[in-house]
Protein backbone atom coordinates (compact mmCIF):
# COMPACT_ATOMS: atom_id res chain seq x y z
CA UNK A 1 0.00 0.00 0.00
CA UNK A 2 1.12 3.40 -0.69
CA UNK A 3 -0.78 4.98 1.49
CA UNK A 4 -2.33 5.09 4.78
CA UNK A 5 -5.85 6.24 4.75
CA UNK A 6 -8.81 6.81 7.80
CA UNK A 7 -12.38 7.96 7.58
CA UNK A 8 -12.83 11.11 9.91
CA UNK A 9 -15.69 11.95 12.13
CA UNK A 10 -15.34 15.52 11.94
CA UNK A 11 -15.67 18.39 9.16
CA UNK A 12 -13.48 19.09 6.75
CA UNK A 13 -12.02 22.11 8.54
CA UNK A 14 -11.33 20.09 11.89
CA UNK A 15 -10.16 17.29 9.74
CA UNK A 16 -7.46 19.87 8.34
CA UNK A 17 -6.57 21.28 12.06
CA UNK A 18 -6.61 17.49 13.68
CA UNK A 19 -3.84 16.57 10.99
CA UNK A 20 -1.84 19.57 11.18
CA UNK A 21 -1.61 18.77 15.19
CA UNK A 22 -1.03 15.87 14.65
CA UNK A 23 1.95 16.08 12.72
CA UNK A 24 3.32 18.75 14.86
CA UNK A 25 3.00 15.90 17.77
CA UNK A 26 5.27 13.87 15.59
CA UNK A 27 7.76 16.87 14.49
CA UNK A 28 6.40 17.65 11.59
CA UNK A 29 4.90 20.60 9.89
CA UNK A 30 2.90 21.78 7.17
CA UNK A 31 5.11 23.65 4.12
CA UNK A 32 2.88 23.99 1.52
CA UNK A 33 -1.21 23.83 0.85
CA UNK A 34 -3.07 23.21 -1.53
CA UNK A 35 -6.26 24.18 -2.31
CA UNK A 36 -7.20 21.71 -4.98
CA UNK A 37 -10.67 22.74 -5.85
CA UNK A 38 -9.96 25.98 -5.93
CA UNK A 39 -7.48 25.69 -8.41
CA UNK A 40 -9.34 23.65 -10.45
CA UNK A 41 -11.82 26.00 -10.64
CA UNK A 42 -9.90 28.99 -11.32
CA UNK A 43 -7.26 26.46 -14.22
CA UNK A 44 -9.76 25.01 -15.83
CA UNK A 45 -13.63 25.89 -14.77
CA UNK A 46 -14.55 22.76 -13.28
CA UNK A 47 -16.29 22.34 -10.05
CA UNK A 48 -14.85 19.79 -8.04
CA UNK A 49 -15.34 18.28 -3.99
CA UNK A 50 -12.94 20.12 -1.03
CA UNK A 51 -9.74 18.70 -1.28
CA UNK A 52 -6.45 19.97 -0.25
CA UNK A 53 -2.85 18.81 -0.08
CA UNK A 54 -0.87 19.40 2.98
CA UNK A 55 2.72 19.13 2.31
CA UNK A 56 4.60 18.30 5.37
CA UNK A 57 7.89 17.64 6.58
CA UNK A 58 9.83 15.96 9.11
CA UNK A 59 13.05 18.37 9.23
CA UNK A 60 15.41 14.90 11.13
CA UNK A 61 14.25 13.25 8.82
CA UNK A 62 14.10 15.30 5.62
CA UNK A 63 18.11 16.11 6.52
CA UNK A 64 19.16 12.61 7.34
CA UNK A 65 17.89 11.12 3.67
CA UNK A 66 19.20 14.00 1.89
CA UNK A 67 22.64 12.97 3.47
CA UNK A 68 22.16 9.56 2.43
CA UNK A 69 20.97 10.94 -1.50
CA UNK A 70 21.50 14.24 -2.32
CA UNK A 71 18.74 13.34 -4.93
CA UNK A 72 15.99 12.50 -2.30
CA UNK A 73 14.40 15.69 -2.52
CA UNK A 74 12.68 14.97 -5.72
CA UNK A 75 10.44 13.00 -2.90
CA UNK A 76 9.61 16.24 -0.58
CA UNK A 77 6.96 16.89 0.62
CA UNK A 78 5.69 14.28 2.09
CA UNK A 79 1.67 14.40 1.21
CA UNK A 80 -1.39 14.53 3.54
CA UNK A 81 -4.89 15.09 1.41
CA UNK A 82 -7.65 16.46 3.46
CA UNK A 83 -10.58 15.48 0.84
CA UNK A 84 -14.70 15.70 1.32
CA UNK A 85 -16.44 13.03 -0.28
CA UNK A 86 -19.94 13.89 -1.93
CA UNK A 87 -21.44 11.93 0.76
CA UNK A 88 -20.11 14.51 3.14
CA UNK A 89 -17.13 11.82 5.21
CA UNK A 90 -13.91 13.31 5.34
CA UNK A 91 -10.90 11.13 4.39
CA UNK A 92 -7.25 11.33 5.18
CA UNK A 93 -5.03 10.29 3.06
CA UNK A 94 -0.98 10.08 3.73
CA UNK A 95 1.59 9.20 1.63
CA UNK A 96 3.61 6.12 3.07
CA UNK A 97 7.27 7.22 2.99
CA UNK A 98 8.75 4.19 2.78
CA UNK A 99 6.93 3.71 -0.79
CA UNK A 100 7.86 6.96 -1.53
CA UNK A 101 11.77 6.06 -0.75
CA UNK A 102 11.90 2.59 -2.35
CA UNK A 103 13.51 4.25 -5.86
CA UNK A 104 16.78 4.83 -3.01
CA UNK A 105 18.51 1.77 -3.22
CA UNK A 106 20.77 2.37 0.14
CA UNK A 107 19.85 0.37 3.39
CA UNK A 108 20.32 3.02 5.87
CA UNK A 109 17.53 5.34 3.37
CA UNK A 110 14.97 2.07 4.13
CA UNK A 111 15.50 2.62 7.56
CA UNK A 112 15.24 6.02 7.53
CA UNK A 113 12.21 5.22 5.57
CA UNK A 114 10.16 3.05 7.67
CA UNK A 115 11.12 5.65 10.90
CA UNK A 116 9.41 8.22 8.71
CA UNK A 117 6.06 5.53 7.85
CA UNK A 118 5.98 5.22 11.42
CA UNK A 119 5.85 8.32 12.24
CA UNK A 120 2.96 9.35 9.53
CA UNK A 121 1.34 6.22 10.71
CA UNK A 122 0.98 7.59 14.04
CA UNK A 123 -0.22 11.06 12.51
CA UNK A 124 -3.24 9.30 10.55
CA UNK A 125 -3.95 6.45 13.82
CA UNK A 126 -4.25 9.74 16.09
CA UNK A 127 -6.96 11.16 14.48
CA UNK A 128 -10.52 11.34 15.73
CA UNK A 129 -13.03 8.97 15.85
CA UNK A 130 -12.86 7.02 12.53
CA UNK A 131 -12.36 3.60 10.37
CA UNK A 132 -9.32 2.81 8.34
CA UNK A 133 -9.67 3.34 4.59
CA UNK A 134 -7.97 0.11 1.95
Amino acid sequence: MYHFSKIVNCSFDEAIAQVTESLQEEGMGVLTEIDVQATLKKKIGVDFHRYKILGACHPQVAYQMLQTDDKAGVFYPCNVVVQEHEDGRVEVSAVDPLAMFLMIHDPRAKEIALDASQKVQRVIDRLGAAQAVA
